[in-house]
Protein backbone atom coordinates (compact mmCIF):
# COMPACT_ATOMS: atom_id res chain seq x y z
CA UNK A 1 0.00 0.00 0.00
CA UNK A 2 1.14 3.68 -0.79
CA UNK A 3 0.86 4.59 2.79
CA UNK A 4 3.43 1.68 3.33
CA UNK A 5 6.23 3.86 2.08
CA UNK A 6 4.66 7.27 1.76
CA UNK A 7 7.69 9.02 1.30
CA UNK A 8 8.96 7.17 -2.22
CA UNK A 9 7.43 8.25 -5.53
CA UNK A 10 8.62 6.52 -8.39
CA UNK A 11 11.13 9.88 -9.35
CA UNK A 12 11.25 9.90 -5.31
CA UNK A 13 12.96 6.26 -5.43
CA UNK A 14 14.82 7.11 -8.40
CA UNK A 15 16.26 10.34 -7.01
CA UNK A 16 16.66 7.98 -3.53
CA UNK A 17 19.05 5.46 -5.29
CA UNK A 18 21.11 8.01 -7.10
CA UNK A 19 22.02 10.27 -3.94
CA UNK A 20 23.23 7.10 -2.06
CA UNK A 21 25.40 5.90 -4.96
CA UNK A 22 26.73 9.67 -4.72
CA UNK A 23 26.91 9.87 -1.13
CA UNK A 24 29.36 6.64 -0.52
CA UNK A 25 30.95 3.93 -2.77
CA UNK A 26 31.64 1.65 -0.16
CA UNK A 27 29.49 -1.41 -0.51
CA UNK A 28 28.62 -1.62 3.54
CA UNK A 29 28.16 2.31 3.71
CA UNK A 30 25.47 1.97 0.90
CA UNK A 31 24.21 -0.78 2.46
CA UNK A 32 23.62 0.56 5.91
CA UNK A 33 21.87 3.75 3.54
CA UNK A 34 19.65 1.46 1.95
CA UNK A 35 18.75 -0.78 5.33
CA UNK A 36 17.88 2.92 6.72
CA UNK A 37 15.98 3.82 4.12
CA UNK A 38 13.57 0.91 4.47
CA UNK A 39 13.20 1.16 8.25
CA UNK A 40 12.58 5.06 8.34
CA UNK A 41 10.26 5.33 5.12
CA UNK A 42 9.01 1.74 4.76
CA UNK A 43 7.92 1.50 8.19
CA UNK A 44 9.61 -2.15 9.26
CA UNK A 45 11.06 -2.67 12.47
CA UNK A 46 14.54 -4.22 10.93
CA UNK A 47 16.24 -4.32 7.65
CA UNK A 48 18.97 -6.46 5.93
CA UNK A 49 21.10 -6.20 2.99
CA UNK A 50 23.27 -9.32 1.46
CA UNK A 51 25.43 -9.94 -1.93
CA UNK A 52 24.63 -13.18 -3.94
CA UNK A 53 27.96 -13.96 -5.76
CA UNK A 54 27.95 -16.27 -8.85
CA UNK A 55 28.21 -19.09 -6.80
CA UNK A 56 24.88 -18.52 -4.90
CA UNK A 57 27.19 -17.82 -1.62
CA UNK A 58 25.54 -15.32 0.16
CA UNK A 59 27.90 -12.57 2.05
CA UNK A 60 25.62 -10.02 4.70
CA UNK A 61 26.52 -6.41 3.85
CA UNK A 62 24.37 -4.36 6.79
CA UNK A 63 21.50 -3.72 8.43
CA UNK A 64 19.49 -1.39 10.53
CA UNK A 65 19.02 -0.47 12.97
CA UNK A 66 22.69 -1.10 14.65
CA UNK A 67 22.55 -4.08 17.25
CA UNK A 68 21.15 -7.62 17.51
CA UNK A 69 18.28 -8.88 14.82
CA UNK A 70 15.06 -9.30 15.84
CA UNK A 71 14.69 -12.37 14.39
CA UNK A 72 16.30 -14.71 12.35
CA UNK A 73 15.79 -15.75 8.66
CA UNK A 74 15.69 -19.52 7.86
CA UNK A 75 18.36 -20.63 5.49
CA UNK A 76 16.05 -22.41 3.13
CA UNK A 77 13.93 -19.02 2.85
CA UNK A 78 16.98 -17.73 1.67
CA UNK A 79 18.51 -20.80 -0.85
CA UNK A 80 14.62 -20.58 -1.82
CA UNK A 81 14.52 -16.89 -3.01
CA UNK A 82 18.47 -17.73 -4.58
CA UNK A 83 17.40 -20.33 -6.58
CA UNK A 84 13.95 -19.00 -7.94
CA UNK A 85 14.07 -15.23 -7.74
CA UNK A 86 11.03 -14.77 -6.03
CA UNK A 87 10.29 -13.16 -2.68
CA UNK A 88 9.28 -15.53 0.48
CA UNK A 89 7.40 -14.11 3.14
CA UNK A 90 6.46 -15.53 6.46
CA UNK A 91 4.32 -14.70 9.37
CA UNK A 92 5.86 -15.59 13.28
CA UNK A 93 2.60 -14.84 15.64
CA UNK A 94 4.46 -16.40 18.47
CA UNK A 95 7.32 -13.40 18.09
CA UNK A 96 4.28 -10.98 16.65
CA UNK A 97 6.63 -10.33 13.42
CA UNK A 98 6.22 -10.87 9.98
CA UNK A 99 9.53 -10.82 7.76
CA UNK A 100 9.99 -11.25 4.03
CA UNK A 101 13.24 -11.77 1.56
CA UNK A 102 13.15 -10.46 -1.25
CA UNK A 103 15.70 -10.33 -4.44
CA UNK A 104 17.93 -8.01 -5.78
CA UNK A 105 17.97 -8.86 -9.35
CA UNK A 106 20.16 -8.25 -12.93
CA UNK A 107 19.72 -9.48 -15.99
CA UNK A 108 17.34 -12.39 -14.38
CA UNK A 109 20.43 -13.25 -11.79
CA UNK A 110 19.87 -13.32 -8.26
CA UNK A 111 22.53 -10.50 -7.00
CA UNK A 112 21.25 -9.54 -4.09
CA UNK A 113 18.76 -10.15 -0.82
CA UNK A 114 17.05 -7.65 0.94
CA UNK A 115 15.39 -8.77 4.58
CA UNK A 116 12.81 -6.78 6.16
CA UNK A 117 10.88 -7.17 9.50
CA UNK A 118 7.98 -5.80 10.35
CA UNK A 119 6.30 -5.81 14.09
CA UNK A 120 2.92 -5.95 11.96
CA UNK A 121 2.06 -9.66 11.38
CA UNK A 122 0.16 -8.97 8.44
CA UNK A 123 2.53 -5.94 6.89
CA UNK A 124 3.05 -8.14 3.33
CA UNK A 125 -0.27 -7.48 2.00
CA UNK A 126 -0.42 -6.89 -2.08
CA UNK A 127 -0.37 -3.44 -2.03
CA UNK A 128 3.11 -3.32 0.13
CA UNK A 129 4.29 -6.27 -1.72
CA UNK A 130 4.38 -4.33 -4.95
CA UNK A 131 6.14 -1.16 -3.57
CA UNK A 132 8.84 -3.46 -2.63
CA UNK A 133 9.61 -4.87 -5.28
CA UNK A 134 9.42 -1.20 -7.03
CA UNK A 135 12.25 -0.64 -4.11
CA UNK A 136 13.82 -3.60 -5.44
CA UNK A 137 14.26 -2.45 -8.47
CA UNK A 138 15.57 0.43 -7.82
CA UNK A 139 18.29 -1.08 -5.31
CA UNK A 140 18.89 -3.48 -7.59
CA UNK A 141 20.16 -1.00 -10.05
CA UNK A 142 22.22 0.84 -7.43
CA UNK A 143 24.01 -2.27 -6.38
CA UNK A 144 24.64 -3.36 -9.95
CA UNK A 145 26.21 0.05 -10.04
CA UNK A 146 28.06 0.01 -6.73
CA UNK A 147 29.43 -3.90 -7.56
CA UNK A 148 30.81 -2.76 -11.10
CA UNK A 149 32.30 0.46 -9.19
CA UNK A 150 34.04 -1.71 -7.04
CA UNK A 151 35.18 -4.56 -9.19
CA UNK A 152 37.05 -1.76 -11.68
CA UNK A 153 38.29 -0.55 -8.15
CA UNK A 154 39.77 -3.79 -7.60
CA UNK A 155 41.43 -4.19 -10.69
CA UNK A 156 42.81 -0.84 -10.51
CA UNK A 157 43.93 -1.61 -6.94
CA UNK A 158 45.64 -4.81 -7.86
CA UNK A 159 46.77 -3.32 -10.77
CA UNK A 160 48.79 -0.35 -8.49
CA UNK A 161 49.88 -3.60 -6.44
CA UNK A 162 51.70 -5.17 -8.96
CA UNK A 163 53.27 -2.39 -10.26
CA UNK A 164 54.82 -1.41 -7.14
CA UNK A 165 55.41 -4.85 -5.74
CA UNK A 166 57.91 -5.38 -8.70
CA UNK A 167 59.53 -2.36 -8.30
CA UNK A 168 62.66 -1.75 -5.36
CA UNK A 169 62.64 2.13 -6.20
CA UNK A 170 59.18 4.58 -6.07
CA UNK A 171 60.48 7.02 -8.87
CA UNK A 172 60.20 4.62 -11.96
CA UNK A 173 56.96 3.26 -11.42
CA UNK A 174 54.78 6.02 -9.14
CA UNK A 175 54.10 8.14 -12.79
CA UNK A 176 52.25 5.21 -14.29
CA UNK A 177 50.49 4.63 -10.78
CA UNK A 178 49.39 8.48 -10.66
CA UNK A 179 48.01 8.08 -13.81
CA UNK A 180 46.30 5.08 -13.58
CA UNK A 181 44.97 6.71 -9.79
CA UNK A 182 43.55 9.83 -11.57
CA UNK A 183 41.80 7.84 -14.35
CA UNK A 184 39.90 5.65 -11.45
CA UNK A 185 39.19 8.48 -9.60
CA UNK A 186 38.67 11.12 -12.83
CA UNK A 187 40.92 13.15 -11.19
CA UNK A 188 42.60 15.83 -13.33
CA UNK A 189 46.10 15.87 -11.18
CA UNK A 190 47.59 14.58 -8.84
CA UNK A 191 50.86 15.57 -6.92
CA UNK A 192 53.20 12.95 -4.82
CA UNK A 193 54.94 14.99 -2.16
CA UNK A 194 58.13 13.76 0.37
CA UNK A 195 58.11 14.74 3.84
CA UNK A 196 61.98 16.33 4.38
CA UNK A 197 62.57 15.95 8.31
CA UNK A 198 66.05 17.67 8.41
CA UNK A 199 64.29 21.04 6.37
CA UNK A 200 61.00 20.14 7.68
CA UNK A 201 59.05 20.76 4.67
CA UNK A 202 57.49 18.72 1.52
CA UNK A 203 59.69 18.23 -1.67
CA UNK A 204 58.13 17.57 -4.97
CA UNK A 205 58.39 13.68 -5.14
CA UNK A 206 56.70 13.72 -8.72
CA UNK A 207 53.43 14.76 -10.67
CA UNK A 208 50.25 13.59 -12.95
CA UNK A 209 48.80 16.20 -15.07
CA UNK A 210 49.95 19.51 -14.36
CA UNK A 211 52.07 21.39 -17.14
CA UNK A 212 55.89 22.63 -16.50
CA UNK A 213 54.10 26.03 -15.17
CA UNK A 214 52.17 24.75 -12.10
CA UNK A 215 55.02 22.41 -11.17
CA UNK A 216 57.83 25.35 -11.14
CA UNK A 217 54.79 26.82 -8.91
CA UNK A 218 54.37 23.81 -6.47
CA UNK A 219 58.00 23.61 -6.34
CA UNK A 220 58.76 26.99 -5.29
CA UNK A 221 55.16 26.72 -2.92
CA UNK A 222 56.47 23.62 -1.20
CA UNK A 223 59.75 24.92 -0.17
CA UNK A 224 58.53 27.51 2.01
CA UNK A 225 55.16 26.02 3.05
CA UNK A 226 54.62 25.19 6.80
CA UNK A 227 53.56 22.00 7.18
CA UNK A 228 54.27 21.02 10.34
CA UNK A 229 50.85 21.01 11.22
CA UNK A 230 49.72 18.79 8.37
CA UNK A 231 52.96 16.25 9.54
CA UNK A 232 51.72 15.83 13.28
CA UNK A 233 48.19 15.67 12.19
CA UNK A 234 48.49 13.01 9.82
CA UNK A 235 44.67 13.29 8.48
CA UNK A 236 43.34 13.52 5.37
CA UNK A 237 42.24 17.06 3.68
CA UNK A 238 39.27 16.85 1.46
CA UNK A 239 38.32 20.36 0.45
CA UNK A 240 35.06 20.35 -1.55
CA UNK A 241 35.98 24.11 -3.31
CA UNK A 242 39.12 25.41 -2.98
CA UNK A 243 38.03 28.95 -4.89
CA UNK A 244 36.11 29.90 -2.00
CA UNK A 245 38.93 28.56 0.99
CA UNK A 246 40.83 31.42 2.62
CA UNK A 247 42.81 32.66 0.00
CA UNK A 248 46.76 32.05 0.83
CA UNK A 249 45.72 28.94 3.00
CA UNK A 250 48.94 26.21 2.92
CA UNK A 251 48.84 23.42 0.78
CA UNK A 252 46.14 24.79 -1.58
CA UNK A 253 46.86 27.93 -2.99
CA UNK A 254 48.56 27.50 -5.69
CA UNK A 255 46.68 24.69 -7.12
CA UNK A 256 43.64 27.39 -6.47
CA UNK A 257 45.24 29.39 -8.61
CA UNK A 258 46.22 26.95 -11.65
CA UNK A 259 42.45 26.62 -11.43
CA UNK A 260 42.12 23.35 -9.32
CA UNK A 261 38.60 23.47 -7.36
CA UNK A 262 38.58 20.17 -4.83
CA UNK A 263 41.19 18.63 -3.34
CA UNK A 264 41.80 16.22 -1.62
CA UNK A 265 44.92 15.19 0.33
CA UNK A 266 45.61 11.59 2.16
CA UNK A 267 48.95 11.25 4.21
CA UNK A 268 51.90 8.56 3.49
CA UNK A 269 52.74 7.07 6.59
CA UNK A 270 55.12 4.04 7.07
CA UNK A 271 55.44 2.40 10.26
CA UNK A 272 54.56 5.25 12.32
CA UNK A 273 56.78 7.73 9.81
CA UNK A 274 55.27 10.88 8.24
CA UNK A 275 56.63 10.31 4.71
CA UNK A 276 54.71 12.41 2.55
CA UNK A 277 51.64 13.57 1.22
CA UNK A 278 49.51 12.57 -1.72
CA UNK A 279 47.71 15.15 -3.05
CA UNK A 280 44.32 14.55 -5.87
CA UNK A 281 42.64 17.70 -7.49
CA UNK A 282 39.85 18.04 -9.73
CA UNK A 283 38.55 21.21 -11.95
CA UNK A 284 35.21 20.08 -10.96
CA UNK A 285 33.93 18.81 -7.64
CA UNK A 286 33.76 14.61 -8.03
CA UNK A 287 30.27 13.52 -8.33
CA UNK A 288 31.10 10.08 -6.65
CA UNK A 289 33.60 10.49 -3.64
CA UNK A 290 35.56 7.27 -4.28
CA UNK A 291 37.55 7.80 -0.64
CA UNK A 292 34.62 6.58 1.26
CA UNK A 293 35.15 3.07 0.29
CA UNK A 294 39.07 3.29 1.35
CA UNK A 295 39.96 2.65 -2.20
CA UNK A 296 42.41 5.85 -2.19
CA UNK A 297 43.89 5.05 1.42
CA UNK A 298 44.40 1.42 0.59
CA UNK A 299 46.22 2.89 -2.25
CA UNK A 300 48.09 5.90 -0.59
CA UNK A 301 49.16 2.88 1.78
CA UNK A 302 50.42 0.66 -1.17
CA UNK A 303 52.66 4.08 -2.41
CA UNK A 304 53.57 4.60 1.46
CA UNK A 305 55.23 0.75 2.03
CA UNK A 306 56.75 0.88 -1.60
CA UNK A 307 57.90 4.86 -0.53
CA UNK A 308 59.25 3.23 2.70
CA UNK A 309 60.82 -0.05 0.58
CA UNK A 310 62.76 2.03 -1.85
CA UNK A 311 64.09 3.93 1.00
CA UNK A 312 65.57 1.46 2.76
CA UNK A 313 67.00 -0.09 -0.64
CA UNK A 314 68.23 3.70 -1.19
CA UNK A 315 70.05 3.69 2.30
CA UNK A 316 71.75 0.06 1.98
CA UNK A 317 72.78 0.96 -1.88
CA UNK A 318 74.54 3.46 -0.42
CA UNK A 319 75.81 1.77 2.63
CA UNK A 320 77.19 -1.07 -0.08
CA UNK A 321 78.35 1.45 -2.43
CA UNK A 322 80.52 2.79 1.01
CA UNK A 323 81.46 -1.08 1.66
CA UNK A 324 82.35 -1.37 -2.15
CA UNK A 325 84.38 1.82 -2.16
CA UNK A 326 86.14 0.79 0.97
CA UNK A 327 86.91 -2.68 -0.23
CA UNK A 328 88.11 -1.83 -3.76
CA UNK A 329 90.29 0.87 -2.16
CA UNK A 330 91.80 -2.12 0.37
CA UNK A 331 92.30 -4.16 -2.42
CA UNK A 332 94.12 -1.46 -4.85
CA UNK A 333 96.30 -0.57 -1.25
CA UNK A 334 96.76 -4.05 -0.91
CA UNK A 335 98.47 -4.17 -4.65
CA UNK A 336 99.87 -1.33 -4.06
CA UNK A 337 101.85 -2.84 -1.11
CA UNK A 338 102.46 -5.89 -3.09
CA UNK A 339 104.48 -3.77 -5.73
CA UNK A 340 106.35 -1.94 -2.66
CA UNK A 341 107.63 -5.73 -1.71
CA UNK A 342 108.72 -6.76 -5.64
CA UNK A 343 109.66 -2.75 -7.04
CA UNK A 344 110.57 -4.44 -10.47
CA UNK A 345 106.68 -4.55 -11.10
CA UNK A 346 105.96 -0.86 -9.62
CA UNK A 347 102.66 -0.12 -10.86
CA UNK A 348 102.30 -2.89 -13.36
CA UNK A 349 99.50 -4.18 -11.73
CA UNK A 350 97.24 -0.88 -12.22
CA UNK A 351 98.31 -0.51 -15.67
CA UNK A 352 97.15 -4.11 -16.58
CA UNK A 353 93.77 -3.88 -15.22
CA UNK A 354 93.25 -0.67 -16.74
CA UNK A 355 94.26 -2.85 -19.67
CA UNK A 356 91.92 -5.47 -18.69
CA UNK A 357 88.71 -3.19 -18.35
CA UNK A 358 89.50 -2.08 -22.06
CA UNK A 359 89.68 -5.28 -22.70
CA UNK A 360 86.72 -7.03 -21.22
CA UNK A 361 84.56 -3.55 -22.55
CA UNK A 362 86.12 -4.20 -26.14
CA UNK A 363 84.64 -7.49 -26.02
CA UNK A 364 81.23 -6.90 -24.37
CA UNK A 365 82.15 -8.93 -21.65
CA UNK A 366 79.11 -8.27 -18.96
CA UNK A 367 79.47 -4.81 -16.60
CA UNK A 368 78.66 -7.07 -13.61
CA UNK A 369 82.18 -9.16 -14.02
CA UNK A 370 84.58 -5.78 -14.30
CA UNK A 371 85.30 -5.32 -10.81
CA UNK A 372 86.00 -9.38 -10.99
CA UNK A 373 88.58 -8.63 -13.76
CA UNK A 374 89.89 -5.56 -11.94
CA UNK A 375 90.63 -6.80 -8.77
CA UNK A 376 91.45 -10.31 -10.01
CA UNK A 377 94.44 -8.17 -12.42
CA UNK A 378 95.01 -6.15 -8.86
CA UNK A 379 95.27 -9.15 -6.55
CA UNK A 380 97.09 -11.68 -9.93
CA UNK A 381 100.43 -12.05 -7.65
CA UNK A 382 98.99 -11.86 -3.86
CA UNK A 383 100.61 -15.16 -4.00
CA UNK A 384 103.99 -13.65 -4.01
CA UNK A 385 103.62 -13.08 -0.42
CA UNK A 386 104.61 -16.63 -0.04
CA UNK A 387 107.48 -16.63 -1.81
CA UNK A 388 110.84 -16.27 0.28
CA UNK A 389 112.87 -13.00 -0.15
CA UNK A 390 115.78 -15.01 -1.17
CA UNK A 391 114.27 -15.71 -4.10
CA UNK A 392 111.93 -13.14 -4.62
CA UNK A 393 114.22 -10.52 -4.22
CA UNK A 394 117.06 -12.31 -5.98
CA UNK A 395 118.91 -9.82 -8.06
CA UNK A 396 120.42 -12.60 -10.79
CA UNK A 397 118.89 -15.48 -12.30
CA UNK A 398 117.19 -18.16 -10.42
CA UNK A 399 118.03 -21.59 -10.19
CA UNK A 400 115.76 -24.37 -11.34
CA UNK A 401 114.65 -25.62 -7.51
CA UNK A 402 114.77 -21.51 -7.18
CA UNK A 403 112.16 -21.25 -10.21
CA UNK A 404 110.11 -24.49 -8.94
CA UNK A 405 109.46 -22.05 -5.75
CA UNK A 406 108.45 -19.08 -7.27
CA UNK A 407 106.30 -20.71 -9.80
CA UNK A 408 103.85 -21.64 -6.51
CA UNK A 409 103.14 -18.44 -6.45
CA UNK A 410 100.28 -19.23 -8.33
CA UNK A 411 98.88 -21.92 -6.59
CA UNK A 412 99.92 -19.43 -3.30
CA UNK A 413 97.66 -16.74 -4.76
CA UNK A 414 94.42 -19.20 -5.44
CA UNK A 415 94.61 -20.35 -1.80
CA UNK A 416 94.71 -17.06 -0.40
CA UNK A 417 91.58 -16.18 -2.03
CA UNK A 418 90.07 -19.03 -2.60
CA UNK A 419 88.50 -18.74 1.01
CA UNK A 420 86.94 -15.14 0.28
CA UNK A 421 83.70 -15.13 -1.09
CA UNK A 422 83.70 -12.01 -2.76
CA UNK A 423 87.14 -12.88 -4.61
CA UNK A 424 85.80 -16.23 -6.14
CA UNK A 425 85.47 -14.62 -9.34
CA UNK A 426 88.97 -13.46 -9.17
CA UNK A 427 90.29 -17.13 -8.79
CA UNK A 428 91.21 -17.68 -12.78
CA UNK A 429 93.31 -14.98 -12.93
CA UNK A 430 95.47 -15.65 -9.60
CA UNK A 431 95.50 -19.62 -10.66
CA UNK A 432 95.97 -19.78 -14.41
CA UNK A 433 97.51 -16.26 -15.50
CA UNK A 434 101.00 -17.67 -16.26
CA UNK A 435 99.37 -21.06 -18.27
CA UNK A 436 100.27 -20.91 -22.00
CA UNK A 437 98.27 -21.53 -25.35
CA UNK A 438 100.84 -24.30 -26.25
CA UNK A 439 100.74 -25.98 -22.97
CA UNK A 440 104.45 -24.81 -22.03
CA UNK A 441 103.15 -22.81 -18.85
CA UNK A 442 102.89 -23.53 -15.05
CA UNK A 443 101.16 -24.65 -12.91
CA UNK A 444 98.98 -27.54 -14.36
CA UNK A 445 100.65 -27.21 -18.21
CA UNK A 446 96.94 -25.97 -19.51
CA UNK A 447 96.47 -25.95 -23.13
CA UNK A 448 94.29 -24.04 -25.67
CA UNK A 449 91.13 -23.76 -24.33
CA UNK A 450 91.31 -25.67 -20.97
CA UNK A 451 92.63 -22.31 -19.86
CA UNK A 452 89.79 -20.23 -19.01
CA UNK A 453 89.25 -16.95 -21.21
CA UNK A 454 89.86 -14.58 -18.53
CA UNK A 455 93.33 -15.92 -17.90
CA UNK A 456 93.91 -15.90 -21.46
CA UNK A 457 92.77 -12.44 -21.17
CA UNK A 458 95.50 -11.46 -19.03
CA UNK A 459 98.16 -13.18 -19.68
CA UNK A 460 98.35 -10.93 -22.92
CA UNK A 461 97.57 -7.85 -21.53
CA UNK A 462 100.51 -8.89 -18.58
CA UNK A 463 103.16 -9.62 -21.31
CA UNK A 464 102.39 -6.30 -23.27
CA UNK A 465 102.82 -4.01 -19.97
CA UNK A 466 105.63 -5.95 -19.10
CA UNK A 467 107.30 -5.35 -22.12
CA UNK A 468 106.61 -2.20 -22.82
CA UNK A 469 107.57 -0.93 -19.39
CA UNK A 470 111.19 0.24 -17.44
CA UNK A 471 112.68 -3.10 -15.78
CA UNK A 472 115.63 -2.85 -13.56
CA UNK A 473 117.87 -5.05 -16.32
CA UNK A 474 116.23 -3.46 -19.47
CA UNK A 475 114.63 -0.67 -20.93
CA UNK A 476 110.92 -0.73 -22.14
CA UNK A 477 110.81 -2.42 -25.16
CA UNK A 478 108.83 0.35 -27.59
CA UNK A 479 104.83 -0.16 -28.83
CA UNK A 480 105.81 -1.80 -32.49
CA UNK A 481 108.05 -3.92 -31.05
CA UNK A 482 105.54 -5.45 -28.41
CA UNK A 483 103.11 -6.31 -30.78
CA UNK A 484 105.29 -7.78 -33.32
CA UNK A 485 106.35 -10.18 -30.00
CA UNK A 486 102.47 -11.19 -29.44
CA UNK A 487 101.96 -11.28 -32.93
CA UNK A 488 104.94 -13.84 -33.22
CA UNK A 489 103.68 -15.87 -30.35
CA UNK A 490 100.12 -15.89 -31.26
CA UNK A 491 99.61 -19.57 -31.52
CA UNK A 492 102.58 -20.80 -29.18
CA UNK A 493 102.03 -18.91 -25.59
CA UNK A 494 98.88 -16.68 -26.34
CA UNK A 495 95.70 -17.42 -27.74
CA UNK A 496 95.51 -15.95 -31.67
CA UNK A 497 92.11 -14.83 -31.66
CA UNK A 498 92.95 -12.64 -28.03
CA UNK A 499 96.29 -11.38 -29.76
CA UNK A 500 94.37 -10.05 -32.69
CA UNK A 501 91.31 -8.19 -30.52
CA UNK A 502 94.02 -7.11 -27.76
CA UNK A 503 95.75 -5.53 -30.52
CA UNK A 504 92.78 -3.99 -31.79
CA UNK A 505 92.22 -1.76 -28.31
CA UNK A 506 96.14 -0.68 -27.84
CA UNK A 507 95.87 0.70 -31.48
CA UNK A 508 92.57 2.61 -29.91
CA UNK A 509 92.55 5.96 -28.74
CA UNK A 510 92.64 5.50 -24.99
Amino acid sequence: MLHDFRGLSTDGLSKQADQIFRISSDIFAWGKHWARICVEQGEVSQAWIARVDADSFIQWIAHWPPGPMLHSFPLHFLERVVQYAVPVTFQDHEDLVSGGVFPLLHAGRVIGLIGLLSRQTDYFKPGTVAWINALTGFISDSFFQQENHRKDQEAVEHSICRILQASLDLQDPLPGVLALLASAVKADAITALRYNLALRRFDLFTTHGFNARAVARLKLHFETAPVDRMAEERQPIWIEDMLVSEPGTSPVSPLAEEGFRSYLALPLIGHNDYLGLLEIVWRKTPEIPAWDTGFLARVAEQISLTMERSSIVRDLRRSNEGLISSYNAMIEGLSRALELRDIETEGHTRRVSVLMMRFGEHMQIPATQWDAIKQGALLHDIGKLGIPDAILLKPGSLTPRERQVMQQHAVYGYNILAPIINLRQTLDIALYHHERWDGSGYPYGLTGEQIPLVARLFAVADVFDALTSDRPYRSAWSHSQATEYLRDQAGRLFDPKIVELFLEIVDLPK
